[in-house]
This record gives structure tokens, C-alpha cells and sequence, in this order.
């Protein structure tokens, strides 16, 4: 009991981020009993608040040898592996979390991060098959066992599986929408409308569920209502950065490249840059040493909170695009780049017409959208995703009927989305000097 209240001492201070008080409890019930399974996993906890995650990597797996059944602790070093970019043991100790605890709701959550960028299931499915059989009023257990089964090629069970996790009711899940698109992209688009109209009818002013359930039918868009975008962005802000680097995702690397490129082809930096969706500014710090002012716009105010953090841009805008674009702004841009965000308007005329004022003569923009290949298709479509493609002859045409000129393209993968490539253009235009 002596341990258990010492121990408690050092929880409490380490909560209240006394970390030296904390220390001093922890080494007290670790030389009263070295093997101290808690003591063990909370001085682990210390060390990676204190920039040891090695350390902490160690002490929590030697607390899990002393208690193997402790869920939490399992949990916790995911975390820890998983910011050490060791992906596939954070994966696994997640996995192990839940075969302990399988209600547990924090290790779901993040084994559904991590598997949106999983490619190999082998080993996951047959323990999800067993949770599943043995609670089968999981919800959790159903969504990642749906998910694997997809991975793993197994399409018409991975449907069944997530069809079945919307009987649950939309209010289980964090993301009421999620189920429906992946149905769509099993073929299941009859099941995945039902789902979408019912989550209209008990909250017809969701602008995230709307949205969704005309890209799902088919209407015709010109681009994703302003509200939806920003609802959208903002709900996942926080864990936006995580989750694009579990899907690989490389456009704005593949962007910056093309800004490295050209910068090394001038003798002084681009003097004012804009960064049209800048999002939690992941494009920005590649780019920052080729700008001279470096000015980011974006709908989402928790993603531009997450952009300031940065302290890379010298400006940071709240507001739609075009009519930025359009505003009498104070200068005019010598370089613009644009990452992932035109995948949200369809008809791109009224953005390239804005676009062509808003540059400076010979100005130029570099830009990334999803890759439409249909040759007889229409210029652009809106996905079940509820994101547009477009048609590269597409680019071409509204850049030059707005007097841009359309320099060339690229063909890219931007990143993997439950295991299937998302095939993009990375393209350049510039508005001819006068």
C-alpha cells in the first residue's frame, strides 16, 4: 500500500507537469520493487514527456512483461511508436490493447488511423475475425474488420462488414459519413443513400451530410458548398497531419519540388507567395526559403490555428478562395501554389479568371488536382469521396480562357487511400508578361 500511495503521489504531480516531483515518486516505488508494473509504465510515460521516447519505449515494455494484461499500457506505447515512425509495432501493440480490453475506445481510434494507411493485414484480420465473433455488438470491432477485409481484397465481406456497422446509428461513429462513401467504392451505393438520407432527416442542417449524399447520388456540383468545407476541415484539424502521413501522402512535396525547380533556375527568391489552401500549413515551410512574403488563405480557422504554429508565414487569411483572390488585395503574387484544394470546386473558370488578376505579369502557379483519364468523360466529376477530378484537357482550356498560359503537367500519385493509389496532376501556368 506504501508503493501504491507513493506511486500516486508521483501520478498526481506528473499530471500537474511537476516532472522532477514525479521522478522522485516513481525511482522511490521502483528501489522499494524494481518490477513494479506500474511504476515501470508511468516513469516510461516521464521519460517521453521529458524527449526520451527510447527510454520510454523500454521501461513500458518491461512494465508489460511484469503485467501483460494491462490494456492501457499496451495503448500508451502505441502512442510512443508510433511518433517514433515505428508504424508496424505501434499497429501491433494497438492490436494488443484491444485482444486485453476489447471496448477498449482509445486503441480503435487509433488502429483506425493507423490502418487508412496500412497495406499488409495478414496478420490483423484473423484476431478482428475472432473479436467480432466472440462481441458482436462491437461497432468498433465491425468498422476495422470491414476495413481489413477490404485491404486484404475481400470486397463483398469487407461490405457486408461495414454495412453492418451502420446499424449501429450514424451517432457512433465520429464521422456519420465515413461507411457510406467506402460502400460506394464496394458498390454498395444503394445501402450507402439510405444511410445518407436518414442522416439528412435526423439533422437536415448537417452541410457535411448534405454534401455527401449529392455526391453520392450523382447531382450535378459545380464545387463543394463553402460551409461543408469548412465544417469538414475544422472537425478533423487536430488530427489532420497524422492522418495524411499514415495515407503517404506526398503532394506537397511533390509541389515544393516544382517551386525548388524553378527557384533554382532565378537569382533572388519569389518576392510574394501565396499559399491558396494552405490548410495546417504543410507546404509552407518547403517552400518558405524560396519567398520573400509568404501569405497563406484558407476557409478552415482551425486549420489555419495549426498553420500560425508554424511561424513560417508572414500573413495567414480566413476565406474562400476565389473571392480572395478576387478582394482588392494590397499586392500581387509572383508565385502561387495550390495543394490538393482544387479537388473542391468543380467548375474551375470563376478560380482561373480570379487567379490571372491576382498575379502579377509573368506570375506563375503551381498546382495539384486528382487525375480524370476518362477520355469520353466529363471535364470534371465529383467522387462518392465528395472530391472533384478533372480532365487535364480540362485544366488547359479554363486556364487559357481566363489569358493564362498552361506550361505543363505532370502525372503523380498523391497518396494511398484505403489501399488504392489516388492518381493526381501536378500542373504550371503563368500569365504572360505585358
Amino acid at each position: 500500500m506504501q508503493a501504491d500511495a507513493r506511486l500516486q503521489e508521483g501520478i498526481t504531480a506528473h499530471r500537474s507537469g511537476d516532472l522532477e516531483a514525479a521522478l522522485a515518486a516513481y525511482k522511490d516505488v521502483l528501489t522499494a520493487d524494481p518490477d513494479h508494473a506500474d511504476g515501470l509504465h508511468f516513469l516510461g510515460l516521464l521519460h517521453f514527456d521529458a524527449g526520451k521516447p527510447d527510454n520510454a519505449i523500454i521501461l513500458i515494455r518491461k512494465s508489460l512483461e511484469q503485467n501483460p494484461a494491462n490494456a492501457a499500457a499496451y495503448n500508451n506505447l502505441g502512442n510512443i511508436l508510433k511518433l517514433s515512425d515505428r508504424s508496424d509495432e505501434a499497429l501491433e501493440a494497438y492490436v494488443r490493447a484491444v485482444e486485453i480490453e476489447p471496448r477498449h475506445g482509445e486503441a480503435w481510434s487509433n488502429i483506425t488511423v493507423m490502418m487508412e494507411g496500412a497495406t499488409n493485414v495478414d496478420d490483423l484480420l484473423p484476431i478482428l475475425t475472432e473479436v467480432v465473433r466472440l462481441d458482436p455488438d462491437n461497432p468498433n470491432a465491425w468498422h476495422n474488420y470491414g476495413l481489413s477485409l477490404m485491404l486484404a481484397g475481400r470486397r463483398d465481406e469487407a461490405a457486408d462488414a461495414l454495412e453492418r456497422c451502420l446499424e449501429f446509428g450514424a451517432d457512433v461513429w465520429n464521422d456519420p459519413v465515413w461507411h457510406a462513401r467506402v460502400l460506394c467504392s464496394l458498390g454498395r451505393q444503394e445501402r450507402a443513400i439510405r444511410h445518407l438520407e436518414a442522416v439528412v432527416a435526423a439533422d437536415p442542417d448537417s452541410t457535411v451530410a448534405r454534401y455527401q449524399l449529392a455526391a453520392v447520388r450523382g447531382d450535378k456540383l459545380d464545387q463543394a458548398p463553402k460551409d461543408y468545407v469548412k465544417a469538414h476541415f475544422d472537425s478533423f484539424s487536430d488530427s489532420f497531419d497524422n492522418v495524411l502521413k499514415n495515407l503517404g501522402y506526398r503532394a506537397p512535396e511533390l509541389v515544393a519540388a516544382e517551386v525548388d525547380a524553378l527557384a533554382g533556375e532565378r537569382s533572388a527568391p519569389f518576392a510574394d507567395v501565396v499559399d491558396l489552401g494552405c490548410g495546417t500549413g504543410l507546404c509552407g515551410p518547403l517552400i518558405r526559403r524560396h519567398c520573400g512574403k509568404l501569405t497563406g488563405i484558407d476557409l478552415s480557422p482551425g486549420m489555419l490555428r495549426k498553420a500560425a504554429a508554424l511561424e513560417v508565414y508572414d500573413f495567414l487569411v480566413e476565406g474562400e478562395l476565389v473571392g480572395f483572390l478576387n478582394s482588392d488585395l494590397p499586392i500581387r503574387f509572383d508565385l502561387a501554389v495550390c495543394v490538393d484544394t482544387l479537388c473542391y470546386l468543380g467548375d474551375l473558370q470563376p478560380f482561373m479568371d480570379a487567379l490571372f488578376s491576382a498575379l502579377k505579369p509573368g506570375g506563375l502557379l503551381i498546382a495539384s488536382v486528382e487525375h480524370l483519364s476518362d477520355p469520353s468523360g466529363p471535364d470534371y466529376r465529383v467522387d462518392p469521396t465528395g472530391r472533384y477530378a478533372h480532365m487535364p484537357a480540362y485544366l488547359r482550356r479554363s486556364a487559357e480562357a481566363a489569358g493564362l498560359a498552361y506550361a505543363r503537367e505532370k502525372q503523380v500519385v498523391l497518396r494511398k487511400e484505403l489501399g488504392t493509389e489516388v492518381h493526381g496532376l501536378i500542373f504550371h501556368l503563368h500569365k504572360p508578361r505585358e
